[in-house]
């Protein structure tokens, strides 16, 4: 991490005025929508403007992507979430993709839509999932993952340039950023070129504006322009369609993370392992649809995944960096995911799961930094004192705490079993022995099963590198070890040091863990257990130090300690593409690596599988469906699992 690289901390959120229960917005002096009549003209100006809902009913594609400039109020997202829902079938899924710069806190924006009792569903169902301001990408699902919302929380020239980046596909443009006059960086060349790629032909963008700051440009870029009847007392708006390519979209780095080959949406996926990281891959897939063969020799969560207990565990960065920001936005995802696991009755309160909060101690001359860091983000974290910490935690705690309210602790075998219990997976207990390719698929060789399957995912852990041929995969086992102890009644939440201890489970606490560099013992040690309570020694003096049980597994972990996650490239072909890189780290070679056709990889969660797992699953989902990515362009490099041959060559420079 650079130290010149900007400080993490939430973005600005929108200073707001009211006038009448109508929000104006003091950062750019202008209204989010028109007095009493907002909800009728966003049906007018973005939904009917795009002829949205005649389109689903002729559409042939399986996906609607929806793309808006200014996230605002929320209120075309849930206009447009009502009309889809009244829409008859067959429809096409809806992806909503937004940017917002300056978000509404939930306060705001439950007030904002509650003009409107008939978007009340909706409205509770937005604000049970909308983040606090943290600057990334939030993917939000509704009814079943039939409806997907990308949050990009940043700046609009950012976010639509990571857009370009991904090649992402749009149907229709909402572009309903404040009026060019007030915020004219909505509106700038960069952001117009970057709207222009993503649009393809027959694309439509529509906006209350008709200023020539946005018709012109569109105009240059490939779209015809129209004039439509305007909104109350407006009286035109403009509607436009892309009908010709625009200039291509400069790149500013080789993309040797995206894959040279294009290949189908796959109707059938193997995943060898059966642990939280094949569990996620074959949850994400099966989640659309997709046909899931997960193989394992030993079943289900035997080795690292089958410890009795974890805590979601998030670490707040000082500065934007790859392995902090992916953590926080992992963290906000993986809670979500657990808290609808929960509500669904999927994993059982107290049993299998409790988001029961978590505290962290932290260095007390970094508690300014810290605070700053955590500002108006609520929902995230923030450091309470002494008291509210003993209130919390159920102990005598005598010193401040960082509070994470929505994390807690899983049991990481039922979670597993309930994500391979999908209609859609089915579960082959065998040894994997080999992968060929043949017309049919790639044909998966068991010990005593064949599969033929379009892609493959390997998810096999510490054993993922042994699997793989002809591709640099630097894992690394460690050895940990957790230590059961009898149940400390008043526990009330997790508490993180150096280890964890959450609230009991059939009267015992899973406590924990070693990590143990370069050791392969796998049994277990008494000098373990007392290295782990002893870890407890900074908020918990445990008296009975009698030892009920424990457990030794082995984690995989990366040299950088992010996963990996994506297509595997072929090392010998990359290198010979990329070997130029060896002279000029910094030279920009325009192709896309050789990857392996259908295989693919997501392993090296470490000791966050159950705070990585759920995104790194669904981004790999998404790659593979070919979806817009949950994720901006510099994580998808920082987890893609080419980034250790490219490195490899750029140390030879």
């Amino acid at each position: 991490m650079s130290h010149s690289s900007p400080l993490w901390q939430a973005l600005p959120s929108a200073e707001i005025d009211w006038k009448d229960d109508t929000p104006i917005s003091r950062n750019f002096d202008d209204i989010y929508f028109n007095p009493g009549q907002g909800l009728a003209e966003a049906r007018h100006v973005y939904l009917l403007g795009n002829d949205i809902p005649s389109r689903w009913s002729q559409s042939t594609c399986d996906r609607f992507v929806i793309g808006e400039l200014g996230f605002g109020s929320g209120l075309n997202f849930c206009v447009t979430v009502q009309a889809w829902c009244a829409a008859p079938e067959p429809k096409p899924k809806l992806h909503f993709i937004s940017v917002e710069g300056f978000p509404m806190n939930a306060t705001d924006l439950d007030r904002a839509l509650s003009h409107w009792p008939e978007l009340n569903d909706i409205k509770h169902s937005l604000l049970a999932r909308y983040p606090d301001a943290i600057p990334g990408t939030h993917r939000l699902a509704f009814l079943d993952g039939n409806i997907t919302l990308d949050l990009w929380f940043g700046d609009v020239a950012w976010a639509t340039t990571r857009w370009a980046e991904q090649d992402l596909r749009v149907d229709a443009w909402y572009l309903d950023g404040f009026a060019p006059s007030k915020n004219s960086s909505m509106w700038s060349d960069q952001v117009l070129d970057n709207i222009a790629h993503c649009s393809p032909k027959g694309c439509t963008a529509s906006t209350f504006s008709v200023a020539g700051k946005v018709k012109t440009p569109l105009r240059e870029r490939g779209f015809n322009i129209h004039k439509k009847t305007g909104f109350g007392r407006k009286r035109e708006q403009l509607f436009a369609v892309k009908h010709r390519d625009s200039k291509h979209f400069k790149i500013n780095a080789t993309p040797w993370h995206k894959s040279s080959t294009a290949s189908a949406r796959p109707e059938h996926v193997a995943v060898i392992g059966a642990g939280l990281a094949g569990g996620f891959a074959a949850y994400a897939l099966a989640n659309r649809g997709i046909k899931v063969s997960v193989i394992d020799p030993e079943g289900i969560a035997t080795q690292a995944s089958g410890n009795a207990q974890g805590v979601v565990y998030c670490r707040i960065p000082k500065r934007h960096a790859p392995l902090g920001d992916f953590g926080v936005l992992a963290f906000r995802y993986a809670t979500q995911l657990y808290r609808d696991l929960l509500s669904h009755k999927v994993l059982q309160e107290g049993v299998d799961a409790s988001l029961c909060g978590m505290l962290h101690t932290f260095p007390r001359d970094t508690d300014s930094e810290l605070a700053l860091n955590v500002n108006k983000l609520p929902n995230l974290a923030r450091i309470v004192d002494e008291h509210e910490a003993r209130n919390i935690s159920g102990l005598a705690l005598s010193q401040p705490m960082l509070h994470f309210p929505q994390s807690g602790w899983i049991a990481p075998k039922p979670l597993c079993q309930a994500l391979l219990s999908h209609p859609n997976i089915e579960l082959i207990k065998d040894g994997f022995e080999s992968l060929a390719s043949t017309d049919s698929g790639l044909h998966i060789k068991c010990n005593s099963h064949n599969v033929i399957a379009d892609c493959v995912v390997f998810a096999a852990g510490t054993g993922t590198k042994d699997l793989i041929t002809n591709t640099l995969l630097p894992t690394k086992a460690i050895r940990g070890q957790t230590t059961q102890i009898p149940a400390i009644n008043t526990i009330k939440s997790a508490l993180c040091n150096e280890g964890y201890i959450a609230p009991a489970v059939g009267g015992q606490h899973c406590i924990g863990a070693t990590f143990d560099l370069d050791d392969a013992d796998t049994s277990p040690r008494s000098s373990s257990d007392q290295e782990n309570l002893a870890k407890l020694d900074a908020f918990l003096a445990i008296k009975d130090r009698q030892v009920l049980g424990h457990r030794v597994a082995f984690r995989c972990t990366t040299p950088d300690y992010l996963p990996i996650v994506g297509p595997v490239p072929n090392n010998d072909a990359m290198q010979d593409l990329y070997q130029s890189l060896q002279f000029d780290g910094k030279r920009i070679i325009p192709e896309a690596c050789p990857m392996e056709p259908g295989i693919f990889v997501l392993t090296g969660l470490g000791s966050r599988g159950l705070t990585y797992g759920p995104l790194a699953g669904e981004l790999l989902a998404s790659l593979l469906n070919q979806e817009p990515l949950p994720i901006a362009n510099e994580l998808i490099r920082a987890l893609s699992p080419a980034r250790f041959g490219i490195r490899q060559l750029k140390k030879r420079s």
